[in-house]
Formats: C-alpha cells, structure tokens, sequence
C-alpha cells in the first residue's frame, strides 16, 4: 500500500512552531491499526492536548512506538500486544488538521528517534484489512482534496496514461480468459480502475 507521510521528521512549519518529534501518515479516519511487534502498552491517551487519543507500545527492544490522534483505543495498559493484533483506529483528536495518524518513536534511553522507517510497515501491516478496503480509504482522501486544477491535471495525465493502461488491461483480459471468461471481463475493468486510481495518487 502507498503511504503518503504529510509532514516528515523534525519539520518546522505553519503547524510545528519546534521540530516534529514523529511523522504523520495521512490516513482516512477509521483506519485499522496494528501492532509491530512483540511488546506492552505502558501508556494510554485520553484524548486530552496535542496528541489527542492514543497510545504508546514498548517493544522487547526498549524502544517505544507512540501512536496519536486516534479515534479510538481497542487496547488497555498492561496489554501485551502482537504483531498485527488491532490496536485502535485512526482519527482526528487533539491537535490535528486533519485525519491522520502521528506517528512517534523513543529509543531505549529516551531520546526521540526518526520513525520513518516504520512508515511502510505500518501500511503493510494493515493489508490484512484486504486491498479494497485500503483503496477505498485511500480513494475517499484523496477525493476529498479534488480541486479545479487537480481534474485538469487528472485528465492530462489520465489522457498520455490510457495507452498503457489499455495494453496491460488487454493483457490482464487474455491471460485470465485462458481460465475463465467472466474472470477475465472483471479482471481487465479493475486493471484499468487500478491503473486510473494510480494516476489519481501521482
């Protein structure tokens, strides 16, 4: 799945007066999210300042992985947690500007460490939802953010991809059809939705 980090490790902008001690995965709201790992929650958020709902996971390692502005909390303090094990879902609490998920992390002795890489396997993780269910999360957002200049653009874009997109959709078709025909019909219109929806994200 495409993560889209909207706003990085250490930034200072209109939002963050100081650096930003985490980074920010924009996700729709209700989002699933889960663990990353072996570890125990030590700290539950209950909604109140910056950070909003959330939680905070120490991993075997010392580290810690902080969770923020949740919609909601599915684990308690105390609970020991296992990779993929549903943790809460994402939202919109506290000090947010919009949907997204904050995500922070702390090495053994304390110190605030770039989560970036954990970016992506937060994402995957959250693949066991099915990749319809993350496509159409991912297809809400972005038409929320759909201005005039976007369309234009979509279709420009839209216009030098469909050759592509209708060679590989053809493809698609043919390979499937040796197998079933039905298949095959279904198979080539979602490659080209696929293909489309893509465009969309660039």
């Amino acid at each position: 799945m495409i993560v889209r980090i909207s706003s990085k490790f250490g930034a200072v902008d209109a939002v963050h007066k100081t650096p930003h001690m985490g980074v920010d995965l924009a996700k729709p709201e209700g989002t699933t999210l889960r663990a990353l790992g072996e570890g125990v929650v030590d700290r539950v958020f209950d909604g109140i300042g910056n950070i909003g709902k959330g939680l905070s996971v120490q991993f075997n390692d010392g580290k810690r992985v902080i969770y923020g502005h949740m919609s909601e909390v599915k684990a308690r303090i105390g609970d020991n947690v296992h990779a993929g094990e549903i943790i809460g879902f994402s939202g919109n609490t506290g000090n947010s500007t919009g949907p997204h998920l904050h995500l922070g992390m702390k090495g053994a002795d304390g110190s605030w460490l770039d989560p970036t890489p954990l970016a992506d396997k937060v994402a995957n993780i959250n693949w066991v939802d099915g990749p319809l269910t993350q496509m159409w999360g991912l297809l809400r957002e972005k038409v929320s953010e759909i201005t005039v200049d976007g369309v234009v653009d979509y279709i420009a874009d839209s216009a030098v991809a469909l050759p592509v997109i209708a060679v590989v959709g053809g493809s698609v078709y043919a390979l499937i059809n040796m197998f079933s025909k039905g298949a095959a019909k279904w198979g080539a219109i979602v490659t080209v939705l696929y293909g489309l929806f893509i465009i969309r994200l660039s």
